[in-house]
Parts: structure tokens; C-alpha cells; sequence
């Protein structure tokens, strides 16, 4: 095997790899003490183990620069699940394979396993394996120092975003009230509810009772309503859970589909009144819960259009960013992906 080349002279090194900690895995008493003697010399901290099973609470609790595996711990070969495991468990620590025989095979089954090297145990190679571990350890160190900073990078990036679109969310706000846009916005054609239930008396009664700003629109069926949702636009769509013909589920998604702008309201009945939960996605907001009549759901109407009225704002506001600062997000979302990635 060859040896790659590395500057471990350097007294910055020297001293970053002081106290590093080194984890041993094997099942002979005389390997353990003789590396944790040989380490130790090295300004290494070593932890030396003869079952692997006790390796996996060490590395959860603490960071191990390397990862010394015998490849016969606890019986022949069982130190390629060992190799794999530690992989999955402690991705930034550097794996090293102690091995008893000269097999090929058995050296690249380890490496494909995820070991940087694999080393035969002879007193030849003893200097060899402290040169290795050594240049694992700097390694290691740089590879968790490089995440560390990355996941900085990344989250003072997602903090500055956030801060950046409040302040563009202001300065939208203050636009549309020194333009009069805000008031134009405000008093905008009336709010059009449909309302989906099995029984017309709910959405005759919310139509006798709501004041102006609504138009309520009855459906008695998912059918109905998809059909009148695709002949012409609601704002508000509020779906009962007593319809004979298509479960309320489906018919959200239909109408999300049809139009992604539609605010879908679900009512569901409870032993203590009617649950108003708006679909955001796979999730849904509670707005209202207790209602008992049409009368008190007709009471939460300005409630639940204000509630749209705020996440049309958003909206606007996103897409006003989108279009101001297009190029911009297009380069955060590929440098968060390269991140993403180098992170794994």
C-alpha cells in the first residue's frame, strides 16, 4: 500500500492532534495495552475496547478522531460489520483496520467498508501505524472542523434570509400605505365561500346572516363542488366531513389541485361543537373550534377572512421577493445544496 504524503511536523498540528481521541477495538489484552502506550506517547487519548458492542455508546457520547478496528474482534472478519457500523454512527472519525494475515480480499472488503487503510499487525509496521493514525487524526480533525463551519455558514445564511425578507415584508408594507395600495387592497371585491355540506341549510343560513363583504355559495356534494370550483373562483372553500359521495380528503385535494390560491377550510363535527382547521399542505391550522350553529360559525367569518387575507399577503410578499431577488435565491439554494452535500 502506499503511503500519502503529510506534514506532521509542523507545531500546529502538533498541537491541534494534543489530547485527540483515539478508539481501539480488540480482543488482544496485549495489542490494547501495547497502543494505548504507543499513542499515548504521541499526545493521543486512547480508549481501548475488546467488545464492539461497547463502542457504539462511546461514540455517541464522544468524538473519536479515529476508530482503530481488529478485523477478527470478536471472530474472523466480524471487524467488516464493525467498519460499517462505526461509518453510519461516527461519519466524521477516521477508521483504521488491523489485520493478522496478508489477504487482498480482506483489504478491500475493508476499505469498501469505509476504512482509510488497513494495516497488518507485525512489529514492521508499528511506525507505519503510528504515522497513519496520526494523519488520520489531522484529517479527522479537519473534516469535523470543516462541517462545524459549514453548518455555521449554512444556518447564518437561513438567519440572514429570514432577516432580509422581514425587512423587504416592511418595506412592501410601507409602499402600499404611502401609495394607497393597502386601502385599495383592503376594500377589493367581496370574499366568494363556498360552502360543501350534505345538508343546504348551512350555507342558506351563513348567506342570510353574513353582511356584506360575502357572497356564500352552497354545495351538497364533493361533485358539486369540484364542479363549481372548476366553473368559477372561490376564495374560501369550507368542507363538512358529512358527504355521502367523496371523502372530504379527497375532494381538498382536488380543489388545491384546481387552484393552489383557494383557501380550503375543513369543519368537522366533536362532542363539543365544530372544529374550523384550515389545510396548509399535509397540515392543518385550528381556527375555531366549539362552534355549535351557523350563527357562530357566521360570528368567525371575519375571523377566517382575515386569515386569508394575511396568507394572501404573504403570498404577495414572497412573490415580490421572488421577482426582486431571483438571481440571489437561485445562488442560496445552489450553495445550500453544495453544502447539503459536502455534509452528506
Amino acid at each position: 500500500m502506499s503511503v500519502a504524503s503529510a506534514d506532521l511536523s509542523g507545531a500546529s498540528v502538533a498541537r491541534e492532534l494534543v489530547g485527540a481521541e483515539v478508539l481501539v477495538i480488540d480482543r488482544d489484552e496485549g495489542v490494547r495495552s501495547g497502543m494505548s502506550e504507543l499513542l499515548a506517547a504521541a499526545s493521543l487519548n486512547v480508549t481501548a475496547i475488546d467488545d464492539p458492542a461497547l463502542a457504539w455508546e462511546l461514540l455517541d457520547k464522544r468524538f473519536f478522531s479515529v476508530v482503530v478496528v481488529d478485523l477478527d474482534t470478536p471472530i474472523p472478519n466480524a471487524g467488516l460489520e464493525t467498519v460499517a457500523t462505526v461509518r453510519l454512527a461516527a461519519p466524521t472519525s477516521a477508521v483504521v483496520v488491523l489485520t493478522p494475515r496478508k489477504a487482498f480480499d480482506d483489504a478491500v472488503a475493508a476499505l469498501r467498508a469505509g476504512a482509510v487503510d488497513v494495516i497488518l499487525k507485525s512489529p514492521e509496521s508499528v511506525q507505519y501505524l503510528k504515522e497513519r493514525i496520526h494523519e488520520a487524526a489531522a484529517r479527522s480533525l479537519d473534516k469535523r472542523q470543516l462541517g462545524a463551519v459549514l453548518r455555521d455558514v449554512r444556518e447564518t445564511y437561513d438567519e440572514l434570509l429570514k432577516r432580509f425578507m422581514d425587512a423587504e415584508r416592511r418595506a412592501l408594507d410601507l409602499e402600499d400605505r404611502v401609495s394607497g395600495r393597502e386601502s385599495r387592497i383592503a376594500a377589493q371585491h367581496e370574499i366568494r365561500i363556498l360552502v360543501v355540506a350534505r345538508l343546504s341549510r348551512l350555507a342558506e343560513e351563513m348567506a342570510a346572516r353574513a353582511g356584506a363583504g360575502y357572497q356564500i355559495t352552497g354545495a351538497q356534494s364533493g361533485g358539486e363542488a369540484l364542479d363549481r370550483c372548476g366553473s368559477g373562483h372561490f376564495h374560501v372553500v369550507m368542507i363538512a366531513d358529512d358527504l355521502e359521495d367523496l371523502p372530504a380528503s379527497m375532494v381538498t385535494r382536488s380543489i388545491k389541485a384546481q387552484s393552489a390560491d383557494t383557501m380550503v377550510l375543513t369543519v368537522s363535527r366533536s362532542p363539543t361543537g365544530a372544529v374550523v382547521e384550515m389545510v396548509e399542505g399535509e397540515h392543518k391550522v385550528l381556527l375555531a373550534d366549539r362552534i355549535g350553529s351557523p350563527a357562530q360559525l357566521v360570528d368567525k367569518l371575519d375571523d377566517l377572512t382575515e386569515a386569508f387575507r394575511v396568507r394572501e399577503r404573504e403570498r404577495r410578499y414572497l412573490q415580490a421577493f421572488r421577482e426582486r431577488h431571483y438571481d440571489l435565491l437561485r445562488r442560496y439554494a445552489a450553495l445550500k445544496m453544495r453544502i447539503d452535500k459536502v455534509l452528506g
